[in-house]
């Protein structure tokens, strides 16, 4: 039953923006084969004229079946579930042009991905006068994203990583643990440098979800944003702050097809 009331969930989510009725909270992320997703850098504004904004871009490939371990009668079994194979391309003005393929599906009531652990978290972070450098043992990690059901409040546990940290002169090895905790909801509004998508964009209702780490550290007890995300129900992520060693990388949603 459990199993088939999950299978009754993501058809739903499947149906994206075009089902209606669906109880406050229940999230509905449209992916499926061909949707596009385009982001713009938020730019400051002694931004050269002469330099394009950057156009970061999520593009669906394909659909697929993944097997992942669940849970059935205290026994652990594999069991397919549909996944979608998904490009993701970021313009970085000192890296070029940096593309990932990775795999997103449902399970366990969250909306999941695998992705490389490069890009995802920092390789270092500003705390106070000081700077914290990660280096990371695993090369991908399982990433729950959102869950599927989600109120203000709801916190979860959003990936684990194995690997160093060094602060000044101690080096310390860890298992990281990553948290996320919904926020509350805020209307994002955003005025493209380019109409390419049109002209001022609107997200009402998007819930906010800071992704963050906690806990002792080394010798310091430290809680560190990582990165936030507002999620706008039947579209997506709509504006992501990702914190980065000297500044924030901040892109807001400005196309999406399907």
């Amino acid at each position: 039953m459990r199993r088939l009331g999950f299978l009754l969930l993501a058809s739903l989510v499947s149906l994206g923006c075009r089902y209606r009725g669906l109880p406050e909270g229940f999230f509905v992320y449209p992916i499926e084969e061909g949707a596009v997703w385009y982001y713009e850098e938020d730019v400051p504004p002694d931004y050269p004229d002469s330099l394009p904004v950057p156009l970061d871009s999520i593009v669906v490939l394909k659909e697929t079946l993944i097997t992942v371990l669940d849970t059935a009668d205290g026994d652990v079994i594999p069991v397919e579930v549909k996944a979608w194979r998904v490009r993701k391309q970021h313009e970085s003005s000192y890296a070029g042009l940096i593309t990932d393929t990775n795999t997103v599906f449902f399970h366990g009531s969250f909306i999941k991905e695998w992705l490389p652990t490069e890009g995802l978290f920092p390789d270092s972070v500003p705390y106070g006068d000081r700077t914290i450098y990660f280096t990371y043992t695993d090369d991908s990690v399982l990433v729950n994203w959102l869950p599927l059901y989600v109120r203000p409040g709801i916190e979860w546990k959003m990936t684990r990583s194995r690997g160093s940290i060094i602060i000044g002169e101690d080096t310390c090895a860890l298992v990281l643990d990553v948290w996320a905790i919904a926020r509350g909801y805020e209307d994002i509004e955003y005025d493209p440098t380019y109409d390419r998508f049109g002209g001022r964009k609107y997200y009402e209702k998007s819930i906010r979800v800071d992704y963050y780490i906690k806990g002792g550290i080394c010798n310091l007890d430290v809680e560190i944003t990582l990165l936030k995300i507002w999620w706008k129900s039947g579209v997506g992520p709509v504006k992501n702050v990702a914190l980065t060693s000297s500044d924030s990388l901040v892109t807001y949603l400005v196309g999406f097809t399907r």
